[in-house]
């Protein structure tokens, strides 16, 4: 017992003295490209996780010393024998390097192999010391060395702070309705996500009660807050600090903050590649974010001062308005570099879209929208829309745009160049924001003092229902839970 006791010691001590190796942020050229040569599909996060898909994730593992190797092989797997396309729980690389596949439970509890007669060269191993552990993460006594000095957070001590919604109330305190959001079958396996006006709370919303189940704090009042549907994360911008923030939607933490040299201002994504797309005026500059990495791709530093952008799949483009020249652009790649092509002046930008062939542009004081050709860089049209419109989304090549100031959704076509349905939605409240329900084919309408959200059939451009609410929607975040959040 005293020999074993001694060599765990020794084992320990060799963990602290490799630390500084197990510091890196990525692994080595040679395994990456191993690893992207058998498993296409993978991202390396930025603390060197690698991830492949919602359920599929390696943690690595960095060896006491590097050994030099003439080319990168699998020595062994567990289960033996198979190769890393089929996703082994194990695999210890001929340089010394492993990789720990992560389980994750029904009940959302993550957990590595109970095989425990690894290798000693995998039990050697040390996980990057600025990794973000896996929220409730269970070790097996094999492998707790391989932890180091890094700790498992508990499901309770997650870093967004929770609000105690559960604390006790004065029986004679007013019954107040604020933050009631009253789900209906659109919403059914659906978790939702509101920042009501003027907060710095996200309310958590499963479609089981009107009440959130809980609040989320954020570290400041966002601006505006942007999903990826591909890695499970929100982009998170704040009006008061430089800093950008992402937000895993599974455990419910913030997993990275990206210092920027100004505050952001607007931000778009490119779903396909999984990059976010965020403007700085003041800083003059794009700033390229990847949410499979979690981090700071690229700076397009501009000489306008850019602030709505929109990005579009079909050609790649990215298009955004400088409100003070007043000009729209329109921006395409070329090999490494970005040309910034001027497309025409509109006054007061309230949205700007894009599909392959034109720019789309709302002016919220004319009630206008313009449409320029992107090829021609010109200006194509100008539609009279209703007042004051406020938010827009493109949709089966068509655009349904909100009119706030009697609350109308006005629906253009593109194809055809003309607007061809005209409804009014609601005469009360004010209506601003339009989310488009993930799986389903309805756009929900939500807006400030309303007290409602309405429903709206894309199909056949009429209003399904208004349903009573008491959140006035600053930001809104809808995700199946299907998707194992």
């Amino acid at each position: 017992m005293k020999i074993k006791n001694i060599a765990l010691s020794i084992i320990f001590m060799l963990c602290l003295t490799f630390n500084n190796v197990a510091s890196a942020t990525k692994l080595p050229q040679d395994v990456w490209k191993y690893i992207k040569q058998n498993l296409p599909n993978a991202q390396q996060r930025f603390d060197s996780v690698i991830t492949l898909s919602d359920d599929v994730m390696y943690i690595p593992l960095y060896p006491p010393s590097d050994t030099t190797v003439d080319s990168i092989q699998i020595d062994y797997t567990y289960p033996e024998k198979k190769p890393l396309s089929a996703l082994p729980e194990v695999v210890l690389f001929n340089n010394g390097y492993s990789l720990l596949k992560v389980f994750k439970d029904e009940k959302g509890n993550y957990t590595l192999t109970k095989k425990d007669d690894l290798p000693i060269k995998v039990r050697l191993g040390l996980m990057p010391q600025d990794m973000l552990t896996p929220v409730g993460l269970k070790m097996p006594e094999s492998l707790k060395l391989t932890l180091g000095d890094l700790l498992i957070p508990s499901k309770e001590e997650t870093s967004l702070v929770l609000k105690d919604k559960d604390k006790p109330k004065s029986p004679y305190a007013p019954q107040v309705k604020r933050n009631q959001f009253i789900p209906v079958v659109d919403f059914k396996d659906k978790k939702t996500f509101i920042n009501p006006q003027n907060s710095k709370f996200l309310a958590v919303y499963d479609n089981t009660s009107k009440e959130p189940l809980y609040e989320l704090k954020l570290s400041s009042m966002p601006s505006k807050i942007v999903t990826s549907e591909k890695s499970k994360v929100a982009l998170v911008l704040y009006w008061s600090t430089k800093n950008l923030e992402i937000i895993d939607l599974k455990d419910e933490r913030t997993i990275a903050t990206i210092p920027i040299d100004a505050q952001a201002t607007d931000v778009a994504l490119n779903k396909k590649e999984n990059l976010a797309y965020v403007t700085s005026q003041n800083a003059k500059a794009i700033y390229v974010i990847n949410l499979n990495s979690m981090q700071l791709d690229k700076v397009v530093k501009l000489d306008q001062k850019p602030s709505q952008i929109t990005y579009c799949d079909f050609d790649e483009s990215i298009s955004f308005y400088d409100e003070y020249s007043q000009k729209v652009f329109n921006v395409t790649k070329s090999g490494t570099e970005f040309i910034v092509q001027p497309l025409g002046t509109v006054a007061n930008v309230s949205k700007i879209l894009a599909d392959s062939a034109n720019v789309y542009v709302l002016s919220r004081t004319d009630s206008q929208l313009y449409v320029f050709d992107k090829a021609l860089a010109k200006q194509l049209n100008v539609i009279d829309i209703d007042k004051k419109p406020t938010d827009a989304l493109i949709h089966d090549h068509k655009i349904f745009i909100l009119c706030s100031k009697e609350g109308y959704m006005d629906v253009y076509d593109t194809i055809e160049g003309k607007i061809i349905s005209r409804e009014q939605l609601s005469k009360e409240g004010f209506y601003s924001k339009l989310t488009l329900i993930p799986n389903d084919n309805n756009i929900m309408i939500t807006g400030i003092n309303a007290k409602n959200y309405l429903i709206y059939n894309p199909t056949t451009m009429k209003l399904v229902k208004a349903q009573e609410s008491y959140v006035d929607v600053a930001n809104i975040i809808i995700l199946d839970k299907s998707q194992r959040l």
